[in-house]
């Protein structure tokens, strides 16, 4: 009598102790399920603000422009940029522009200011340089490989990249919060 009670209590155990850990099977897969689903949603949400800046050059025989472009479907969130004139970094466009000998008499530019915290909407463009080079023509496209300029950007939702004018690669995420930044447009 009493191996068959602890017989049917071993039983009653075994069942027992097979349904809790086929519950928690269960409750682990729908856990892991939930924190995919999670990601997912997450990284849809993130592909919803991406922005994607990319420089655009305008050369003629006597002008050059240079303008950054949001091709992206979010805003880009200007974190920091930085000019650099043959590898050294610049305090500003002006000042590698003066070092060019493109700020002489017969030499006009127009710039505008790339800051931290200035926003580049999506499909909108801001211009970094317009230069009208008169009696230079044949220096200008040598003249304009020596500069160089560089710009964080970052999303809505604070993933952040850089992106080089004269890289042929796409924008690079970044991590950090401290980038450089040298004026683009004002000494």
């Amino acid at each position: 009598m009493l191996r068959d009670l602890l017989s049917k209590t071993v039983r009653a155990l075994d069942r027992n102790l097979l349904i809790a850990l086929a519950a928690l099977i269960v409750s682990g897969l729908t856990a892991a399920s939930a924190l995919y689903q999670t990601k997912m949603y997450s990284d849809q949400l993130s592909a919803t603000v991406w922005p994607y800046l990319s420089f655009n050059v305008t050369e003629s025989p006597s002008t050059i422009e240079l303008t950054l472009e949001n091709d992206g479907a979010g805003p880009a969130i200007i974190d920091g940029a930085e000019v650099l004139l043959d590898g050294k970094r610049e305090p500003s466009m002006i000042a590698a522009l003066k070092k060019m000998g493109l700020t002489s008499q017969g030499h006009r530019a127009w710039y505008t200011s790339i800051e931290p915290g200035q926003v580049i909407r999506p499909g909108a463009s801001a211009m970094i340089l317009k230069a009208l080079v008169r009696n230079v023509a044949g220096r200008l496209g040598a003249t304009y490989k020596r500069v160089d300029v560089n710009v964080y950007y970052c999303s809505l939702l604070n993933r952040c990249w850089s992106v080089r004018l004269h890289s042929t690669e796409r924008p690079q995420e970044v991590t950090g919060t401290s980038y450089p930044h040298t004026s683009i447009g004002t000494e």
